[in-house]
């Protein structure tokens, strides 16, 4: 067992399957035939296929080269090639790729969707006019995918359910692991909420995170949008918290008979002559925001699903926060976050009413200022919002993206050349912001200036199409 722990210090990856599985064979072997035990992984060659995106007239083709797999991109004559460095997804549903540019991983815009087996752009490029190689994968989304570093992902550890291992690896025990089972209902319903309860807006504090959700939910199925559901329906209402994600799902691979966790309530007096629950009472549904795939709709409703009113521009926070002004603060930010993302001008205003009545508390905070500064900048009061942003980047000096929405306010407000050291201060703390490099050229006032641009992130993204058609652009009289 010592040799055991040695091996997860070293290399913490490795310990659910190497340092777990001689306790505990069945369930870690059941584990990595599971959806999450496969939720990354390397590419499998297959035969050579390929699609055109009507949207963006974009040629995309999947090719093996020996043991690789390379995605290609074709537009305009302009070509590129890259090579696949991780499958994502279990393939019960879909499969992304993620392919790796210089330091950093970014999605493919080519996905398989297993139901009706078919390669199409994956979900969030349907409507692009001009997709790439360029929605770059972040920290928050490798979380819930995969564990270990950058440089060698790994499926998801034992540790994203069961918490750090030490303790448990010196001394096993049922003391000193988490076992979801036990916690409170809260602190259990959170483990699985972590990554399958996206919500509207994710905002960071001090004490954690807060989830803001809309406070009348939407009646679309997206593909992260299951605990919500589970949440409305009568089922989970008059369970007083028995039922839950485990109810029907075993993470480590073994098979729950849902029916019989049905019928441990309602039992088969109603439907009798029937054998099973979920086809009628959890259909099938297609997702938004998932490509060509189907969920199961969570609500178990009585009578098939009717699509409702829209939604109101009203968010609430899914767990509340004990301190008045800290829920308030984030209510505010994830109001505003969704607002401009949404275009809902209701929300905006709400969240900064929100955030001006709490100011006092977080004068230095960034996100605050951040928020506020930007509701200004929309408007149109430039000299408050320059002040504002100016504060973040101050109280948060290392963040690219504030540089950034600092340049886009000074420029709103006449000053060019503050506006340009923002943008090389972004770049110079993130030398792969896409966006920042294409802000940077429409700020240069010659046809050479913005090649110049150009050129630079073509050093850092040598086949990007955007930066070749927009340098083609550049050079046109």
């Amino acid at each position: 067992m010592i040799q055991a722990v040695l091996v997860f210090m070293a290399v913490p990856t490795l310990w659910a399957a190497s340092v777990c599985q001689p306790c505990h064979p069945k369930q870690t072997e059941a584990y990595f035939r599971s959806p999450m035990g496969n939720a990354i992984g390397l590419a499998k060659v297959s035969p050579q296929t390929g699609f055109t995106h009507s949207k963006s007239k974009t040629a995309f083709s999947v090719m093996g080269q020996g043991k690789a797999v390379v995605h290609r991109i074709e537009r305009s004559g302009l070509v590129g090639e890259y090579p696949v460095s991780y499958r994502i997804g279990s393939g019960n549903h879909a499969e992304g790729f993620l392919v790796r540019i210089g330091e950093w991983l970014f999605q493919s815009p080519v996905a398989k969707y297993k139901r009706l087996d078919l390669w199409d752009v994956a979900p969030g490029y349907e409507a692009m006019t001009h997709p790439d190689f360029n929605r770059r994968v972040s920290s928050e989304c490798l979380a819930c995918h995969s564990s270990g570093s950058i440089d060698n992902l790994q499926p998801i550890s034992c540790e994203q359910c069961h918490g750090p291992a030490q303790a448990h690896l010196l001394k096993p025990g049922r003391g000193n692991i988490q076992n979801p089972v036990r916690l409170g209902v809260e602190a259990r319903d959170a483990v699985c909420e972590r990554c399958h309860l996206t919500g509207e807006a994710r905002i960071g504090y001090a004490g954690g995170e807060s989830v803001a959700v809309y406070d009348r939910p939407r009646e679309d199925l997206r593909v992260v949008s299951h605990v919500e559901q589970l949440a409305l329906s009568e089922c989970a209402r008059q369970s007083e918290g028995k039922l839950w994600c485990g109810s029907c799902h075993q993470p480590h691979g073994e098979k729950i008979d849902v029916d019989a966790t049905c019928r441990s309530c309602h039992g088969r007096a109603e439907h009798a002559d029937r054998k099973e629950c979920v086809g009628c009472h959890m259909p099938k549904r297609d997702a938004v925001d998932g490509g060509h795939t189907a969920f199961t709709d969570h609500r178990i409703q009585r009578e098939a699903a009717k699509v409702s009113a829209k939604t109101e521009a009203r968010l609430r926070l899914w767990r509340e926060v004990g301190d008045p002004a800290l829920r308030e603060r984030n209510l505010g930010l994830a109001s505003i976050q969704v607002g401009e993302r949404d275009g809902v001008p209701e929300l905006i205003n709400d969240g900064y009413r929100r955030l001006a009545a709490v100011f006092s508390r977080w004068p230095r905070d960034a996100d605050v200022l951040s928020g506020l500064g930007m509701v200004l900048f929309l408007k149109d009061q430039k000299k408050d919002a320059v002040k504002l942003l100016e504060a973040a980047v101050q109280a948060r000096p290392g963040d690219a993206a504030l540089h950034e929405k600092l340049a886009l306010v000074r420029r709103a407000d006449a000053n060019l050349p503050g506006a340009i050291a923002s943008l090389e201060r972004s770049i110079t703390l993130d030398p792969g912001r896409e966006s920042a490099y294409f802000f940077l050229a429409e700020c240069q006032g010659t046809a050479a200036g913005r090649e110049q641009v150009l050129k630079r992130l073509l050093r850092v993204f040598p086949q990007s199409l955007l930066a070749r058609e927009a340098l083609l652009r550049s050079a046109r009289p």
